[in-house]
């Protein structure tokens, strides 16, 4: 069910990284680490999706389920930080 999950924020994870490249609409963004650190970080999801993905049913299958439930976490790395920002850009 988590891996669906997963997958559906895949169709998000696009529109975002659409805009991301926005980060760099200022000249001096070019030099700054930190806009560069986001933008790679929002890039990697696929990467981290994959190996949720791959790791999570190769640990189910040896029968190692808590290996299994902690690969499944993976995404949750992009997921929750990008929730945390949604609902503080809510109340505020």
């Amino acid at each position: 069910m988590s891996q669906i999950v997963y997958v559906i924020f895949v169709l998000i994870w696009m529109f975002i990284a659409g805009m991301s490249v926005m980060m760099f609409d200022d000249p001096d963004a070019i030099n700054n680490t930190t806009t560069w650190l986001i933008f790679i970080t929002i890039w990697l999801y696929p990467v981290g999706l994959l190996a949720a993905i791959i790791g999570g049913w190769v640990t189910f299958s040896r029968r190692h389920y808590r290996a299994s439930l902690i690969w499944n976490c993976i995404p949750l790395l992009w997921i929750v930080p990008l929730g945390g920002f949604l609902v503080y850009s809510i109340i505020m």
